[in-house]
């Protein structure tokens, strides 16, 4: 990761305007390369909390290396003004997406929601929050490929909120070296809320068979289980990003099919606890050896049971013959 200065990037167009922070590309004078900074305001990047959260979080982000989250480049600070270089990328919000009326099917939306829980997973992993999942902070290409951006941005906002209304105390709120379990529920309840924005903004699926359950009903079952955002929402809630990916992998494999058991309907006392896509996906040599051994007939079990005996009969006889 570079340290740049403001006057490494002569910049071409504005992309997104907000009051704490602006988005732009811009090009790299020394390698002519296209890149896209977010450059916060001088009144936010002079408040100590955000300054030393954002410092705090700059290597993790660094480490994010997924096909479906914006690369860090460098971080700098020009005359007392913070701001972060990142690739650039061709694909609009999802909020504009929806603006300009373009309509997803439950098939899109699962498509998007598992490439999303795919970059959370990782960053949860090294223990980064997003903080702030919406459709603005969520790139989509006109083929359907994710890319997720301004990680960590809403944490740090918060943080330099909480340090400016505490005025000469400690910051109320303040950003920790490790996302906690909150930070992750909160990411997993934002990322529901999303993908529920997006469905209530698409028309309605049309059951092609009566007396089938369409994806679409599948998939509101599953975030109806986030309005929860205590402990009530039980084992029924995913837990992890990794989690929340394999039951949307479940429900599009179950399309059509409400007889395919979800994996959190199933007996955890009777049943393996695998996800239903590792089971399905499973060779095939393993379930017939199971079921040879299940069915396999009692006559055969007896013999088995018998031939060690007669063995031992006819050695027997053998050795009486020959010692007479």
């Amino acid at each position: 990761m570079t340290d740049f200065d403001l006057s490494d990037f002569e910049i071409s167009r504005e992309l997104r305007s907000m009051p704490a922070r602006r988005v732009v590309t811009a090009t790299r004078r020394d390698t002519s390369e296209t890149v896209q900074l977010t450059v916060f305001s001088g009144e936010i990047s002079q408040r100590a909390e955000f300054r030393r959260a954002i410092k705090m979080d700059r290597t993790m982000l660094a480490m994010l290396q997924h096909q479906s989250i914006l690369k860090l480049l460098g971080y700098g600070e020009s005359g007392g003004v913070l701001f972060l270089a990142m690739e650039s990328s061709d694909s609009v919000t999802l909020s504009e997406q929806l603006t300009k009326g373009r309509s997803f099917s439950s098939e899109d939306m699962i498509e998007i929601g598992w490439q999303v829980c795919s970059a959370l997973q990782l960053a949860h992993n090294l223990g980064l929050a997003h903080g702030g999942l919406s459709t603005e902070s969520i790139l989509l290409s006109d083929k359907l490929q994710v890319t997720v951006i301004d990680f960590g941005v809403a944490r740090w906002l918060r943080a330099a909120a909480a340090d400016n209304s505490a005025n000469l105390g400690p910051a109320v709120v303040t950003v920790s070296a490790l996302a906690s379990r909150e930070d992750i529920e909160r990411d997993l309840r934002d990322f529901a809320s999303l993908l529920n924005r997006l469905l209530q903004a698409c028309h309605a699926e049309e059951d092609p068979e009566t007396g089938k359950v369409t994806t679409r009903v599948m998939l509101e079952r599953l975030l109806v289980r986030f309005e929860s955002t205590g402990a009530s929402g039980g084992p029924q809630r995913p837990w992890s990003a990794r989690e929340f990916q394999g039951r949307l992998g479940e429900i599009l494999i179950g399309t059509g099919d409400d007889s395919m058991p979800l994996v959190d309907h199933r007996n955890a006392a009777t049943t393996s606890r695998r996800s239903i896509v590792v089971e399905l996906f499973e060779p095939p040599e393993s379930s017939l050896h199971a079921d040879t051994a299940e069915h396999a007939p009692a006559t055969f079990a007896w013999r088995r049971q018998i031939l060690p005996i007669v063995a031992v009969c006819v050695g027997l006889i053998v050795l009486w013959l020959l010692a007479g």
